[in-house]
């Protein structure tokens, strides 16, 4: 599979430096850095960003470190000293995009804050990602991404109606704001082509996970009723959701009112499609118990595979329902590229991962080794003679 040289990728050329920690900012910045630009990470000296630490190791790498720190440089830097605060300075002058997830004042109290470095560099786009955003009685809150999970309301869509609400299984708000934070930077870098001026950048966690509730925010708004958990049903569509089969489960995805006898005649039960309670999309939802029943029996005669192979063939969108591994096996399996091998020096060897899902021109953006902690030191060099 082909994959972009650097000097083919958007962003080549375009220089980010990176004091993000954890997984919300580094994973901002594994986007950029695949995309072509240069992302020199900086950790503090001798124990590195906390996430190199996180077992399993694949010789002395971690499976965390090496997932969202991949194609970066890393120098070392005690950002509290007044030496590593010049060198944060020289290297600003010399970067396109500044980008930190510190606790709210803290980039502040280290000199790092935007009234100061827009000064160095009036074109840097500076990137500020925090838990509740950066003013108000909640700032400075120390945000993870279970916490904002609870508190901007996700889990509560989350899980069966008669269970408590449930965190979903990716950390959703940590991944979300750093797209946000991508699309945010991106843009300031157009701006700044056409303007000659950098901007400030600011995403919240909190604000990123408010923002994907989308419908059911304005609906709320609307009704003033908050949006009960249905696990995978839908309030408005039946069928649609989670079904057994013989050896597992399916979902089906159904909106058009003719749903209901493709599905049937599919399964081979066409005198269901003249039961009255199923006839319109409107009547499905008033006896959504009793469809679901009826349906949960007619599937458990047949495997997930025969389910899906049936009504794919009658225009029904639907799916087997799979695990984690399953799903990225059948991926690998596929020949996509999508997911490829990542050789690393020494004992490490090769740890296989997932590209970032960015193709351009038809060619995947490469993926390269997640630095070892300073190898890139030399880096600083150049700046300790400015």
């Amino acid at each position: 599979m082909t994959t972009s040289s650097d000097a083919e990728l958007p962003l080549s050329g375009v220089r980010v430096l990176d004091l993000t920690r954890y997984l919300s900012g580094p994973y901002a910045t594994l986007l950029l850095a695949e995309m072509g630009a240069e992302v020199i990470k900086v950790e503090v000296p001798e124990a590195g960003d906390d996430t190199r630490h996180i077992a399993p190791l694949q010789g002395d790498v971690s499976f965390y470190h090496s997932t969202i720190n991949r194609s970066k440089a890393s120098v070392e830097l005690d950002l509290k000293s007044e030496e590593g605060q010049k060198l944060v300075h020289a290297m600003v002058a010399d970067c396109d995009v500044f980008i930190q997830n510190f606790r709210t004042g803290v980039a502040e109290r280290l000199g790092f804050g935007y009234d100061v470095l827009s000064k160095i560099n009036s074109g840097l786009v500076y990137c500020s990602i925090s838990g509740f955003g950066g003013t108000g009685p909640e700032s400075r809150r120390a945000a993870f991404d279970l916490i904002v999970q609870a508190e901007s309301g996700v889990m509560s869509l989350n899980g069966e109606g008669d269970a408590p609400p449930s965190k979903l299984g990716l950390p959703v708000a940590d991944l979300a704001s750093g797209m946000f934070s991508v699309h945010g930077i991106l843009a300031a870098l157009l701006k700044r082509s056409r303007t000659g001026k950098g901007s400030l950048v600011e995403v919240s966690m909190m604000s990123s996970l408010l923002s994907l509730s989308v419908y059911n925010a304005t609906r709320y708004f609307v009704t003033g009723e908050t949006p009960k958990r249905m696990g995978s049903r839908h309030p408005g569509v039946v069928p649609y959701g989670q079904y057994a089969t013989s050896d597992g489960n399916v979902l089906l995805s159904t909106f058009s009112d003719g749903s209901w006898k493709r599905i049937v005649d599919a399964m081979d039960r066409p005198e269901l499609a003249e039961d009255p309670r199923f006839l319109t999309a409107a009547s499905r939802v008033l006896h959504r118990d009793a469809c679901d029943a009826l349906l949960g029996e007619v599937f458990s005669g047949f495997t997930s595979e025969e389910v899906v192979k049936r009504l794919h063939e009658a225009g029904i969108p639907c799916g087997v329902v799979r695990n984690l591994g399953e799903a990225l096996e059948m991926e690998a399996a596929s020949g996509s590229g999508s997911i490829t091998d990542v050789e690393y020096p020494g004992n490490v060897g090769s740890i296989r991962s997932v590209r970032i899902p960015i193709k351009f021109d038809g060619q995947w953006c490469p993926a390269k080794p997640a630095p070892a902690l300073g190898q890139d030191n030399a880096i600083l060099d150049r700046y300790k003679k400015s």
